[in-house]
């Protein structure tokens, strides 16, 4: 009785086959599940840069420190891993400094009508904040300030502020640091608008995307909004 040894050709194209559908399968879990990883230890690294606002308050008379170079004068409460806990696994790439953005609302200079005005977090005593719990101290940014959906496009401040510099870095949503010092991930257009990113002048991508009601907005962004 013939034996057969090996494979004929056919069984191992099969196999092949076999083997790629399969990992054209689990590559996109295994990529989600890393990335899934990724934004629990940025979610972890936000919390001890929400410890660090808490104790610089503390220091200051209850005070939020100003926006010029915020992350600078959190860096003596976050020790030696100050510079490792400011940059999000996903994105080493960037500069320690940007990645987080310092919510300072919408005023002077960039806003002219004062009516307009929503005040922001920078040098904001803590008891003058209305709903701690909702409201944003910091969010992932591609610029280190950030502000509501009703500022203007392009770059200001010497590029450090943008107001629709968005991130989607994490699934398609990204991590928020709230007034309690809670940390959330959400999807820009829960909180900011439809924008996906901004390009190299600090225009929305897409040019006019659907903002969230204003009263959404001023729920997350406007230390002084009831509602």
């Amino acid at each position: 009785m013939y034996n057969r040894a090996g494979f004929t050709l056919i069984e191992l194209l099969v196999v092949i086959a076999i083997i790629a559908i399969l990992a054209a399968m689990l590559f996109p879990v295994f990529g989600r599940a890393r990335e899934k990883a990724q934004q629990i230890t940025c979610a972890s690294n936000m919390h001890q840069i929400g410890l660090a606002f808490a104790m610089y308050c503390s220091d200051w008379d209850y005070r939020y420190p100003p926006a010029y170079q915020w992350k600078t004068k959190l860096g003596p409460y976050m020790g030696d891993s100050s510079h490792q806990l400011s940059q999000c696994p996903s994105r080493r790439d960037l500069p320690w400094y940007y990645g987080h953005g310092y919510n300072i609302g919408y005023g002077p200079p960039e806003c002219t009508d004062l009516a307009q005005e929503v005040t922001g977090f920078p040098e904001r005593n803590q008891n003058e904040i209305k709903g701690h719990v909702n409201k944003i101290v910091a969010v992932e940014w591609d610029r280190c300030l950030a502000g509501p959906p009703c500022g203007p496009a392009g770059l200001f401040r010497g590029g450090s502020l943008c107001y629709w510099a968005v991130c989607r870095v994490h699934n398609g949503g990204s991590n928020l640091l709230f007034a309690d010092n809670h940390v959330k991930w959400l999807r820009p257009e829960q909180y900011h608008s439809t924008t996906d990113h901004v390009d190299a002048g600090g225009s929305p991508i897409p040019a006019v995307p659907s903002v969230v009601p204003e009263n959404i907005w001023r729920h997350y962004w406007d230390p002084q909004y009831v509602g």
